[in-house]
């Protein structure tokens, strides 16, 4: 009797659990497609981009026309950490100083300070020029050793200032 009660147990297990077979289950694909526009961006109508001039370099633009060793330009905040910390060793520094001797008038154009110097006595050969750009916060230094020339600019840029470009092709031309 109890393998009777067991074996309708089973039985009755295995037909409960089995599924009827569907009936005519047709899968069809839509006729179109519409797809729903999902984007989210919003379509700028004026895409100029105008610099400012950042707020720490906003007193140098006084410094138009004035000698920078009347002013202290090295040593002026922000500039006399970061042109510094550009040339990395003592070694530049004194370079750099060397050949930042004699110099004309600081100019400011477009929101760019530049300025050069050379070595008293030796202007063709060693020459030093500092740039910066108040607007994009990069200084740029070059320094000038024997005509060879070693450019030096923050955040790894390399659009140098157009006057610190002809200064190079100057020491470059006079090299050949």
């Amino acid at each position: 009797m109890r393998k009777l009660l067991i074996t309708w147990g089973i039985t009755t297990t295995l037909f409960a659990c089995q599924q009827a077979p569907p009936a005519n289950v047709v899968h069809a694909s839509p006729d179109s497609m519409v797809m729903m526009n999902t984007d989210t961006m919003i379509i700028a109508q004026d895409t100029t981009v105008i610099p400012v001039m950042v707020e720490s370099w906003k007193h140098f633009q006084s410094l138009n026309g004035k000698y920078a060793h009347e002013i202290h330009l090295l040593d002026m905040e922000p500039l006399k950490k970061r042109w510094r910390q550009l040339l990395g060793s003592k070694e530049n520094e004194n370079d750099f100083l060397q050949r930042y001797q004699v110099m004309p008038p600081i100019e400011i154009e477009e929101g760019v300070l530049y300025n050069e110097g050379c070595k008293p006595h030796n202007c063709a050969q060693d020459e030093a020029a500092i740039a910066v750009d108040m607007r994009k916060d990069i200084v740029y230094l070059g320094i000038a050793k024997n005509k060879v020339v070693r450019l030096y600019a923050e955040k790894g840029d390399t659009s140098y200032p157009d006057k610190m470009k002809k200064w190079k092709l100057k020491m470059e031309e006079e090299t050949n």
